[in-house]
């Protein structure tokens, strides 16, 4: 646990003075002023809702994806990873806790979103019920940094990892409803989104926002809490077994 917490602090103090986090969430507002731009041109107000949410879920997701490519990588190229793997904490927890760090900054994207909206568009946002939409950002960003152990994983097995984490990033977040709502995507493909954590998190986020009674939430909120744990161990299994390999075949410190 202490490694965790010294990890998580030391990602902090590093994350405020990189400017490729700052450059991460500067995208939130040309974002922003993207998808408000599609719903003004096609006069669509009730969706302003959903163009305020994708920008805040591209730039965690995309946050969380881009940390943990980039910390197995400057752990490779300083020699680190070696220590990892004698040291007795988990290199998946160390990870973890670096990951999380950087999403919760993340989460500053949300009032940069607001802000953007209401100097350009003059759009101001009441939120029907506030308390649940902290719950869920909380439980979201939880997940995200869960189940982007899954894609830093392979940047520990390869040397192409950050074309997955790219290739990968986009159809998962059109799946998770970050878009449009998973209910206006093919009928056929409405299954497989409901595999995605983000489905449930987005779907969430906009009824707190404006649905005056939010139905099933405990269970909705929980379905969140249930595949970010299922993607957290799957992505420290993950980890364990590739470091193992990695170790094994002599490719630990491959460039």
């Amino acid at each position: 646990m202490s490694a965790a917490i010294t990890a998580f602090r030391m990602q902090l103090r590093l994350a405020l003075r990189t400017p490729n986090f700052w450059m991460a969430q500067s995208t939130a507002p040309p974002q922003t002023l993207l998808f408000l731009s599609v719903i003004d041109a096609f006069d669509r107000p009730d969706l302003v809702s959903h163009a305020l949410l994708a920008p805040m879920l591209i730039s965690m997701w995309g946050t969380a994806v881009w940390t943990g490519g980039s910390v197995v990588r400057d752990d490779r190229w300083t020699g680190r990873l070696e220590l990892h793997v004698a040291s007795p904490t988990p290199y998946g927890i160390v990870v973890t806790a670096r990951v999380g760090a950087v999403v919760l900054l993340s989460l500053l994207t949300v009032p940069i979103t607001l802000l953007t909206a209401w100097a350009t568009y003059g759009i101001t946002i009441s939120v029907a019920h506030p308390w649940l939409l902290v719950t869920v950002l909380a439980a979201t960003a939880l997940a995200i940094t869960a189940t982007g152990i899954i894609f830093t994983s392979m940047t520990i097995l390869s040397r192409v990892g950050n074309t997955f984490q790219n290739s990968a990033s986009y159809p998962l977040l059109l799946l998770g409803g970050a878009f449009v709502p998973l209910a206006l995507l093919p009928g056929w493909i409405q299954p497989l989104g409901r595999l995605v954590f983000l489905s449930w998190s987005s779907d969430l986020l906009r009824d707190s926002v404006t649905a005056p009674v939010v139905a099933r939430w405990p269970g909705r909120l929980g379905m969140v809490v249930l595949l970010g744990a299922i993607g957290f161990y799957a992505g420290h299994r993950l980890i364990r077994v590739i470091m193992r390999r990695v170790a094994v075949t002599g490719t630990l410190s491959s460039p």
